[in-house]
């Protein structure tokens, strides 16, 4: 039998399908490895920008200053006076003198010196009363009207003088880290005190006096005179604050009260100087005796002139006491009573005044001892016409005793009086209220979290559909070439037979 051969094409019309939209998770998976390196790239570079920006525009919620409250109770300050009466200047406190001796203190470098004064700033608080003023007379001002001028008067005229001060002190201008920078405005705190009871505390000039005069210089009854002369103003000095202490005050350092202080000078006048001044008179004990006598004479004729000024300055003093009007306060009777009392009230003037008195009644009894005992010692020089003494060794180590006793016992008094002012007279007058707080500053960064999510986001969603339209085209092109190779005509061969 012929094979016969026959080819038949078979044209397979497909359904129409362009509208459907065919994706395959393995192309997505392949998109998404080819596209992953550089969808990370991009996230973070545009994360270290988004961050980067809000950095470069960080502030800070606090400043790097420090600050302390210091208050002043004594009387003057609401008037603006320091206690010795001049004009006060809280500036002291940042005094270069006043920083050098801090930080000397707390073992810092001088060097700060005037970084730390240049960054301090003082500013007072104003009193509460003048507080109330100025809010008032602020009220009426702004209601406007005939009254508004007048307040604004009112408020021109306002003087305050604050007793209560802010230090502060930006110790980051200065160069200086927080835990120093609070170290040292402490230390400048603590050195002003000092200053301030040693400026108005006391008085050490009373030592200062003694050590300047080396007694040596003189003769031996005009160094007798000396030290006669300084236990006199030291007597005077312990006097005053005797009469002003009210608590019966003593020392628990020295242990000395002011009574007990004046029995010790008493006693040197007495027991030492007065013993010693006798024998120098009676044994003729001198370098040069017709010099003495002039010394001698001298010396009267100036107690004669300071007894005559202060005699006159007490005469003026009593005239101004009996002719001084203290205040007269009046009281009316209750009722229908038609009864009037009136008393009369002292004064700090009119007290002042009874306290001058008696400071000058003091001065004018002993220039009339001074005067009387050297009017003795030169009558007994006169009379004595015995040559020099062979005991000038024994004179002159009882001078030295004599002036090492009084050295001591004007450093004891220095040192009861210090205490005395500082816990008793001063014991509020300087106040270290608040001491030196700050803390680091706190960096306010802005909310970059928010921004950088929705830019990470928009990358992700852009990536995402460039792998899902890539992975779509992908798949479409290839489902067009399966379509493409099923419209080509099935070529049959037919066997024949």
């Amino acid at each position: 039998m012929d094979n016969e051969k026959n080819i038949s094409v078979t044209l397979k019309q497909q359904e129409d399908s362009s509208d459907e939209v065919i994706l395959s998770l393995g192309t997505i998976s392949k998109q998404i490895k080819k596209y992953l390196f550089i969808w990370i790239v991009i996230s973070v570079f545009i994360g270290a920008v988004i961050t980067g920006g809000v950095l470069a525009f960080k502030r800070n919620t606090s400043t790097s200053k420090i600050t302390a409250l210091v208050g002043f109770n004594y009387s003057g300050i609401e008037s603006g006076l320091a206690p010795d009466g001049n004009e006060f200047d809280v500036n002291k406190i940042k005094s270069p003198n006043i920083i050098e001796s801090a930080l000397t203190n707390i073992d810092e470098p001088l060097s700060y010196v005037e970084n730390v004064r240049r960054n301090i700033s003082i500013k007072g608080v104003i009193p509460s009363d003048a507080l109330d003023k100025i809010s008032l007379y602020q009220s009426v001002y702004s209601k406007g009207g005939s009254a508004a001028l007048d307040a604004v008067n009112s408020l021109l005229e306002i003087g305050y003088y604050p007793s209560y001060y802010i230090i502060t002190f930006d110790y980051n201008l200065a160069g200086i880290d927080l835990n120093k920078g609070k170290k040292i405005l402490d230390g400048i705190l603590d050195s002003y005190q000092d200053y301030f009871f040693k400026t108005y505390g006391f008085n050490k000039a009373l030592g200062n006096s003694v050590v300047a005069v080396d007694y040596k210089d003189y003769d031996y009854p005009a160094a007798v005179d000396v030290f006669n002369e300084t236990l006199d103003d030291l007597d005077l000095y312990i006097q005053k604050l005797q009469r002003n202490d009210m608590t019966n005050f003593r020392s628990n350092v020295t242990g000395y009260s002011f009574s007990d202080l004046r029995a010790a000078v008493n006693t040197i006048k007495s027991a030492d100087l007065s013993s010693l001044s006798s024998y120098i008179t009676i044994n003729n004990i001198t370098n040069d005796k017709e010099q003495l006598i002039t010394y001698y004479e001298y010396r009267i004729e100036q107690l004669e002139r300071e007894l005559k000024v202060s005699e006159s300055k007490l005469k003026s003093i009593t005239d101004s006491i009996d002719a001084y009007e203290k205040d007269k306060l009046l009281i009316f009777g209750m009722n229908d009573e038609n009864t009037e009392n009136s008393y009369t009230q002292a004064s700090k003037k009119y007290d002042d005044l009874i306290e001058e008195k008696l400071e000058v009644q003091d001065s004018v009894s002993r220039s009339k001892q001074n005067i009387s005992y050297v009017k003795d010692r030169l009558s007994a020089l006169k009379e004595n016409n015995s040559k020099k003494s062979e005991d000038i060794e024994n004179v002159e180590q009882r001078l030295e005793e004599i002036y090492n006793k009084i050295l001591n016992i004007i450093n004891i008094t220095n040192t009861t009086s210090d205490e005395y002012y500082e816990n008793i007279v001063f014991a509020e007058a300087y106040n270290i209220l608040v001491p030196a707080t700050g803390e680091e500053p706190k960096v306010e960064i802005g909310n970059f979290i928010m921004p950088l999510l929705i830019c990470e986001g928009l990358i992700f969603v852009v990536f995402a559909a460039i792998i899902i339209f890539s992975s779509i085209s992908i798949d479409s092109n290839k489902r067009k070439d399966k379509v493409n190779t099923a419209e080509q005509p099935e070529v049959t061969d037919v066997k024949q037979k």
